[in-house]
């Protein structure tokens, strides 16, 4: 699940993240942390739903806090800072009652007839969420993203079920005898939800789904199909584990890798990335790590012996795989810059260039002549004009070459 790099702004829109709820079933993990401060692989879960909404061009959020508010409070206020997004908190004084309730308490700051409403324990892909925003919702209506693919879900006896007809909720709920999709937590709602709510409050309902049934009682609450978009639950330490998997899972579906990438040095990065992403080390310092390994492997290159050629070669390789680590984890943690891809583009071929040219003086100091210098020569431009092939008929084409 990773941010979107095209324009997708929506100017005005705000989101209200739910994030009262006590978690009793992550406490465990965290150590009686509030549950949006508990991270996974390096960021925590409320960051990873800012991130989500911040990549489909959100950037005004309203927190609603309840379970050890100050301490998420605080949590927020330093995600915003470093993220650059606009924050601000409101208070669910009975958030134990139910999540309808949070979601109540944020209707004096809501301004505007449109808002995406997501939970802070939902993990969602920017792309899940552009499509829900992206739903012809009328006012007085509510639009709930919807994942029809119920052979995939990870834990069916916790999903809140929807049963949808012709592009409408009719009923939701925990346990629904008959549904054919699943809610996904994310809304695009109106202040129609606020009434709904409201009206189930009077008569003793207070979960969020109570206001959505009825709106769906009146043909007013709208599916947005969202299957094959990434999502998932997390409020069990079995759905953080799920979570986690699918992350690193994720890591090894670039289009970009090839044959030795896709099949040798992912198997071994991926790994070392789920260690490296729980500790400080940056991308960048993995991209200089990667190259002084390069380094040392051609300086054993330019020995011309078996041994150290051995030696070289394993080098090389382990560079190579360190090498795919930078962008891994800098995916993991949402801190891949156009700076960092630079900076690990020009090392690899210095790295390349480096390798080539110790091979060549190895090779030399037993075999004499013009020869080899002139394959060194092609090797360093074929390594060189490869990238910059590659890059440029990305840039002129908009596509991968292929």
């Amino acid at each position: 699940m990773h941010l979107s790099t095209e324009d997708t702004s929506h100017e005005g829109a705000c989101c209200v993240i739910l994030a009262a709820g006590e978690g009793r079933r992550l406490s465990a993990l965290g150590n009686g942390r509030p549950k949006p401060t508990i991270e996974i692989l390096g960021v925590s879960l409320g960051e990873r739903v800012m991130l989500a909404c911040l990549g489909a061009g959100i950037h005004r959020f309203i927190i609603v806090l309840g379970s050890q508010a100050e301490a998420v409070r605080a949590h927020f206020e330093h995600v915003s800072q470093r993220r650059g997004c606009a924050v601000e908190f409101v208070m669910a004084t009975e958030w134990q009652r139910g999540n309808g309730i949070s979601a109540l308490a944020a209707r004096d700051r809501v301004r505007g007839d449109r808002f995406l409403l997501v939970m802070a324990d939902h993990l969602v892909s920017p792309t899940l969420i552009q499509r829900v925003l992206r739903a012809p919702v009328e006012p007085g209506e509510v639009c709930l993203g919807v994942d029809r693919d119920t052979a995939r879900l990870f834990d069916p006896d916790d999903a809140t079920k929807v049963w949808v007809r012709d592009g409408l909720i009719e009923r939701i709920g925990k346990r629904l005898r008959a549904w054919n999709g699943v809610d996904t937590g994310v809304f695009l709602a109106t202040p129609a939800l606020f009434d709904a709510l409201e009206d189930a409050v009077q008569r003793g309902r207070y979960a969020l789904s109570h206001g959505i049934a009825a709106l769906a009682e009146g043909g007013q609450t709208r599916a947005m199909d969202v299957t094959g978009e990434p999502w998932i639950d997390v409020d069990t330490p079995e759905s953080l584990q799920e979570a986690e998997r699918r992350l690193l899972r994720s890591l090894g579906k670039s289009g970009d890798d090839g044959f030795v990438a896709a099949h040798l040095n992912r198997r071994l990065s991926v790994p070392i990335s789920a260690l490296l992403v729980r500790t400080p080390i940056t991308p960048t310092q993995i991209t200089v790590t990667s190259f002084l390994i390069a380094l040392g492997g051609a300086a054993f290159f330019t020995l011309g012996r078996f041994w150290t050629g051995v030696v070289g070669a394993v080098l090389v390789q382990i560079a190579s795989v360190v090498d795919g680590c930078d962008g891994e984890i800098a995916r993991l943690r949402h801190l891949a810059t156009a700076r960092g891809a630079w900076l690990d583009t020009m090392l690899d071929r210095y790295a390349d260039s480096a390798i080539v040219v110790a091979l060549t003086l190895g090779y030399t100091a037993e075999h004499s002549g013009v020869l080899p210098w002139l394959g060194g020569f092609a090797a360093s431009t074929g390594f060189l004009l490869a990238s910059y092939s590659t890059k440029e008929f990305a840039l002129r084409h908009g596509a991968s070459y292929p």
